[in-house]
């Protein structure tokens, strides 16, 4: 579950745009010291939409006007109230900030979590983007932070504040700006580290609960057997007791079908998946592992494939241990499931020393 962006006019869009003189009112914003502008991008002497920027600029961007210091504010009245207080809320916030060539004017933009009371419980503060960062370049470039929404928050206040270094204009620039809540999507896969049953000690294990063998014989081991990865050998922070490997075949390879959810998202084109798994194996051999998930429609035709992995022995610096790696973009419209495929390959020797663990698929339906 994810929100709409929550930042009215984020980026000075829902009115026309000016030249670079101050604009008294900013629908959606208050201002509470100075005089803000909405700006036109190419107006001379200002970013132009081939500037650095956000790729979805719109035709405006907020500037500081001509006052040393401009504020601008908005009070947001927060959804998820209950997972908010059950510490499972999480935020994502940021925006595009900037200025113009070797100057120092800036903005900075500041998110606060209030309760009921208007109590500040915590603040994210962005920017300012200095010459410096910029390349002395005129533009804008992005800032963004994550974390968990301090529980008991009901508003948020975000703070817009240009600063003038020097000169007449007050040239921070801000665009794109966003703050959205989410709860943590659900992970569509069953048993993604092997910790629905007991660990082994590398040998193929006859039934892996959530998983259908495929080709060879995939084993669950036990973190800390001898010869394996142990529970500080690299890998996730959030491990089980155990973990996927590739037994003594070739190649071993297991499976699983997904229903995805969200059909009307996915449809409507604006379902995301996210797929991320610890892939990796022992010290300086090439065995390895591999995570393919394969979204195909209702008569089983896939549509696209996403490849995560394998993990080399140079990749892992010819350490034992599991590495990760992660892909996201659009589920492709039509989907229904996704078949999902962990293939260990031997490179040498006896043992399959491809491991995988803590794998993960999620799909997100909407949002901003």
């Amino acid at each position: 579950m994810q929100t709409a962006n929550l930042i009215v006019n984020p980026g000075g869009d829902a009115a026309g745009g000016g030249t670079g003189q101050p604009t008294p009112v900013v629908p959606g914003w208050t201002t509470i010291e100075g005089t803000a502008a909405v700006i036109a991008y190419g107006s001379s002497g200002y970013p132009t939409a081939a500037s650095p920027g956000p790729g979805d600029r719109g035709a405006n961007f907020l500037g500081g006007g001509q006052s040393p210091r401009t504020r601008l504010t908005q009070q947001i009245t927060l959804p998820m109230t209950a997972q908010i207080d059950a510490g499972t809320a999480l935020f994502d916030t940021g925006g595009w900030l900037g200025g113009y060539a070797g100057q120092d004017d800036g903005v900075r933009l500041s998110v606060e979590f209030l309760d009921a009371a208007a109590r500040p419980l915590g603040v994210v503060v962005l920017g300012p983007v200095t010459a410096a960062e910029r390349g002395s370049t005129t533009g804008l470039l992005r800032r963004a932070q994550t974390g968990t929404v301090p529980p008991g928050s009901r508003t948020a206040r975000v703070l817009l504040l240009f600063t003038r270094d020097g000169g007449t204009s007050n040239d921070g620039y801000a665009d794109s700006l966003w703050l959205t809540l989410s709860t943590p999507a659900t992970n569509l896969l069953a048993n993604p580290g092997g910790d629905a049953g007991p660990g082994g000690s590398g040998g193929a294990t006859a039934s892996i609960p959530g998983w259908t063998h495929l080709e060879g014989g995939t084993a669950v081991i036990a973190y800390g057997t001898s010869g394996y990865p142990t529970a500080s050998s690299p890998g996730p922070a959030n491990r089980g007791a155990n973990f996927l490997g590739g037994g003594t075949s070739a190649r071993s390879r297991v499976g699983q079908s997904v229903t995805l959810p969200g059909t009307a998202a996915i449809d409507a084109g604006t379902a995301r998946y996210d797929a991320a798994a610890w892939l990796g194996g022992y010290a300086d051999q090439n065995d390895t592992a591999q995570l393919s998930v394969a979204f195909r429609n209702a008569a089983g035709q896939t549509l696209s494939t996403v490849v995560l992995g394998p993990v080399t022995a140079a990749q892992r610096a010819d350490t034992t241990g599991l590495l990760s790696r992660t892909a996201t973009g659009p589920v492709p419209a039509g989907s229904r499931t996704a078949q999902v495929e962990l293939l260990f390959v031997r490179a040498g020797g006896t043992s399959n020393d491809g491991y995988a663990d803590s794998l993960s698929l999620s799909i997100t339906t909407g949002g901003a």
